[in-house]
């Protein structure tokens, strides 16, 4: 089985990111019938040696905190009865501008993450939070001082924010390095998640996620959550 990553829901950004409401809700329905889509916790403490979900286990996690996400793919998950863990980028909860520039394919809006006080109550309502960074830089840039301080501010801020420990991280477009996963392990995470497009190692800094878009039928979601869909894209220890 596969933890699987979304990004937002809109009904008039049907590109890259994002699924339309139409789209996302015959997902879920799909998901609801067919796997056990648990808490992303209950998907870890089940994982294989290749560091998959056992038994019929599936995830669903987002990642950046568009608006979309409390406008419109919540109120599906929760119809649904489905469970979801949201990746927040920890400068969305500060006041200024955020820079979106590694938005591939932006939608003709202007791009909104949501408030801290909408994010609050989608915690109240029983989504789990973690970390996708500061604010989405590409970690593999930073040297090792700021990758760490990048990361442990972020899961700092976040904690403070929601009144709990954070020690969940998404990495930027899944893009990760042993230099950022040590970062990652010295910034206080137990688990780092991925998004392997290609082979790759895994490891508890490095949890592989599959990534649903738009377009993705229901065969291909049949297909991307089971584990042999991984499999040509996962080592199962680090390179030496």
């Amino acid at each position: 089985m596969s933890i699987l990553c979304f990004h937002t829901v809109e009904p008039e950004w049907d590109r890259t990111l994002a699924l339309t409401p139409e789209a996302f809700d015959e997902t879920c329905r799909w998901l609801a019938r067919w796997r056990r889509v648990v808490p992303l916790e209950e998907a870890v403490a089940s994982l294989d040696r290749r560091y998959r979900p056992t038994g019929r286990r599936t995830a669903i996690t987002f990642d950046d905190g568009w608006t979309g996400v409390a406008d419109h793919a919540w109120p599906i998950l929760q119809r649904h009865g489905l469970p979801m863990t949201l990746f927040v980028i920890a400068d969305s909860l500060r006041d200024g501008e955020i820079d979106f520039s590694w938005v591939d394919n932006p939608p003709d809006a202007p791009l909104r993450t949501m408030a801290l006080d909408q994010l609050r109550a989608l915690h109240d309502e029983g989504v789990t939070i973690g970390s996708h960074s500061m604010s989405h830089a590409d970690l593999r840039t930073l040297d090792e001082a700021d990758c760490v301080r990048d990361l442990r501010e972020s899961r700092e801020l976040l904690s403070d924010a929601f009144g709990e420990s954070i020690d969940t991280l998404a990495y930027p477009k899944g893009d990760h390095n042993d230099l950022v996963r040590r970062c990652a392990e010295r910034a206080g995470y137990r688990w780092a998640f991925s998004l392997p497009e290609r082979r790759e190692a895994v490891g508890p800094m490095a949890i592989p996620r599959v990534g649903v878009y738009p377009g993705n039928s229901n065969r291909t979601l049949f297909a991307k959550t089971r584990s042999r869909y991984l499999d040509a894209r996962l080592h199962p220890r680090w390179p030496s």
